[in-house]
């Protein structure tokens, strides 16, 4: 009888755990003390693990601030509370900025974020103002009395009258005026009681005081012509006649007939309304496409249809607090007349960027401007729902799009819409996001850095680490520009460190070494476009003080002050000898230039070059231990030089020169150099079979003397020399 399938497969089961059951009862399988501690250990530490992958990095924020985030509990710095504990996702590491933040389908769909590339488009904007038709301030003159006296008639009596330049406008009675004018003739009369027998000194003395009463009435607002009749005269006027110094119209009268005035005191007001003003209010947002000198055209009311246009001559410096607009003034030449003051008037004006290149432009509704700063968010092209803040430079706005300066590159997808949502979802994160203060963000990180990382910074190749490092002499630079109150200076300096920091190859940084560099840098890139712009020495201090804080967190995070002495020459050598060096250096860059081109002629000429200006090193006032250092270093190259004069080809120049390279690097390292640029140590890994050589270079093209045209650009800059 055949027992069916599955009743086989018990009865062996059955068998199979019997079995392994008695092993264990009779204590061959039986765990000891020690595999059970063992198990429990591994389990714990498994346990453990996993705990420290799912909670990640413990913090203390502020419920009120979450920007603040400390290494230890304590009270907020702003606002005094209890700091709150906090678990940072372990997963940061993946993250590729500290702004990061995913959405999944259903949370993008929530927050109704959509996208638009970045486009690069020639921008341009219509601008719309309106304004008033004034008078041309420098075409007002004022009529006033030059001496006190009596209106006794007014010759043009009412406001609004046209007159012509030297027109007859009042009559005045001045006694001041009258004795005035009595001095004038009385001294006239003294001349023709001269005789040819008068003295000089006589003489003299009438045409002085002719000189002194014609200078008295000039003063009192008499012309030429009026003082020359009086002193035709035999008797003294009563009234003086006042004349219109221009032509124009009367916009305001002062005075009455019979009234008495003081010296001073206005009479009439004439404007000439030859040409006007137009006073045109602009908003905060059009300023960057106003400049003196453009061409605006403009509209009135009183005249539909008739375009009339002018020049922009002043941009007021003010904002008005109400209106949030500024002033600005037009020159109009007024044909005819037609404008008069006090008429509305619309303006436009079509502007484009200047120069042929187009500018990048996104839409107005992506950047969360907030005071100085606007952020964006980026769609990452490879994760979908990965979303990365990011600190941009803004441009003028165009219409809906603005331009931007700095910060994104053409087809890179910025959210135009959610974006506040999605900084909002980082506030709650307690991440980086358009309401942190990013200096206090990077003294905090700098603050993490010092407590968390005392003995272990982040990863950095050398090359970076030793730029970050020479970097502190343009900030020097930098700070006495600031002293000396030197603007030019300054915007170049500024200029200089921001293209120090484009030129740093940060590609092979990941992980937190990434997230660091991406954030401090990307604000310090900021801080030096702005600062390449700004005019004014407040903002220039302002955003020095900015840079200041994201170099020194960028500083902190890499470890450089720790790297600091093996990058600063630990010699006592005087700065005659530096520049000794410097130029034997330069003298040696001959020869490696030569080697790499594969010119054996070239090189020994070079060398003779070389081998003088080791030779015209002086030694005097080397301390000891330096001295000691310098003649072995010396004696090494001497002997490399011989070498390499001796070799029967290249290669053996080459053998030589590895020699030569090795003393100067370790001259240049530990003696420190003195000469114009920079230098930089140069690494090839394939040199002589593998085992690698360096030489120095003044720049960052690599150009390699062991292989010459074969291999010319092998090789790779590994750090930067100290250079004074």
């Amino acid at each position: 009888m055949q027992l069916p399938r599955y009743i086989g497969k018990v009865v062996f089961g059955a068998a199979a755990f019997a079995l392994v059951g008695g092993i264990w009862a009779s204590g061959i399988l039986m765990p000891t003390d020690d595999d059970t501690s063992k198990v429990t250990q591994i389990k714990a530490e498994k346990q453990s693990a996993d705990q420290v992958q799912t909670k990640g990095k413990v913090v203390w924020t502020c419920s009120m601030h979450p920007q603040i985030q400390l290494p230890q509990p304590g009270k907020c710095p702003l606002c005094f509370m209890d700091l709150i504990k906090l678990e940072i996702d372990a997963n940061r590491a993946a993250s590729e900025s500290y702004r990061q933040i995913e959405l999944d389908g259903n949370a993008r769909k929530l927050a109704e974020v959509a996208v638009t590339p970045v486009t690069r488009q020639f921008a341009s904007a219509d601008l719309r103002m309106v304004g008033k038709v004034d008078y041309d301030e420098s075409r007002v003159e004022t009529i006033s009395a030059w001496t006190a006296g009596r209106i006794d008639r007014l010759l043009i009596a009412k406001t609004g009258s046209t007159v012509r330049k030297g027109q007859p406008m009042a009559v005045i009675y001045s006694p001041e005026l009258y004795s005035a004018q009595a001095e004038l003739i009385q001294a006239t009369k003294a001349t023709s009681k001269l005789t040819s027998k008068s003295s000089s000194i006589i003489r003299k003395s009438v045409m002085n005081n002719i000189s002194a009463a014609k200078e008295k009435l000039r003063l009192l607002g008499l012309s030429k012509g009026q003082i020359a009749a009086i002193s035709k005269q035999k008797a003294p006027s009563k009234n003086l006649t006042v004349y219109a110094p221009q032509a124009g119209l009367v916009i305001r009268k002062d005075v009455v007939e019979g009234a008495y005035v003081k010296a001073g005191e206005p009479l009439y007001s004439i404007a000439d309304l030859s040409a006007v003003w137009v006073i045109l209010e602009a908003y905060e947002t059009d300023l960057s496409w106003i400049k003196i000198g453009d061409k605006v055209n403009f509209t009135a009311d009183a005249f539909p249809g008739e375009q009339f246009n002018g020049r922009i001559v002043y941009i007021d410096p003010t904002v008005d607090q109400k209106t949030r607009t500024v002033a600005v003034r037009i020159e109009v030449t007024n044909a005819g007349e037609k404008l008069k003051p006090g008429m509305f008037v619309q303006a436009s004006q079509k502007k484009e960027t200047s120069g042929d290149d187009s500018s990048l432009v996104i839409p107005a509704s992506a950047p969360l401007i907030t005071g100085k700063r606007a952020i964006v968010y980026v769609q990452n092209p490879d994760k979908e729902g990965v979303y990365e803040g990011r600190e941009i430079i803004l441009g003028a706005k165009s219409n809906n799009t603005y331009i931007v300066k700095s910060g994104l590159d053409e087809g890179e997808l910025v959210v135009s819409k959610g974006a506040f949502k999605l900084d909002s979802a980082l506030q709650i994160m307690a991440k980086p996001s358009m309401m942190s203060d990013t200096a206090l963000l990077s003294a905090s990180d700098q603050h993490n850095a010092h407590d968390d990382h005392k003995s272990n910074h982040l990863g950095a190749p050398s090359i970076l680490i030793s730029k970050l490092y020479f970097m502190n002499k343009d900030f020097e630079v930098l700070s006495k520009a600031l002293q000396q109150k030197n603007s030019v200076a300054v915007q170049a300096q500024f200029t200089k460190i921001g293209n120090k920091l484009k030129s740093m190859e940060t590609w092979m940084l990941e992980g937190e070494a990434m997230l660091a560099w991406k954030e401090n840098g990307m604000l310090l890139a900021n801080d030096c476009v702005l600062g390449a712009e700004a005019s004014s020495y407040k903002r220039q201090h302002e955003l020095f003080a900015l840079a200041l804080v994201h170099y020194k967190a960028l500083k902190s995070a890499f470890g450089v002050e720790a790297a600091a002495t093996s990058l600063t020459p630990n010699l006592q050598v005087p700065e005659k000898i530096k520049a000794q060096i410097g130029a034997a250096l330069t003298a040696y860059i001959d020869v490696s230039e030569a080697l790499s081109n594969d010119n054996a002629d070239g090189a020994r000429v070079a060398l003779k070059g070389f081998a003088n200006a080791l030779n015209s090193i002086s030694s005097a006032g080397l301390p000891e231990k330096t001295m000691q250092f310098w003649s072995g270093q010396k004696r090494t190259i001497t002997s490399a030089i011989a070498d390499m004069r001796n070799a029967s080809d290249i290669t053996g120049m080459r053998k030589g020169f590895f020699t030569v390279s090795k003393s100067m690097l370790d001259i240049s390292k530990r003696m420190g150099i003195s000469l114009n640029g920079n230098v930089y140590e140069v690494f090839c890994p394939m040199a002589f079979d593998n085992k690698g050589a360096a030489w120095l270079q003044q720049d960052e093209n690599i150009r390699n003397p062991y292989f010459g045209a074969a291999m010319r650009n092998c090789g790779e800059v590994k750090n930067q020399l100290a250079v004074e």
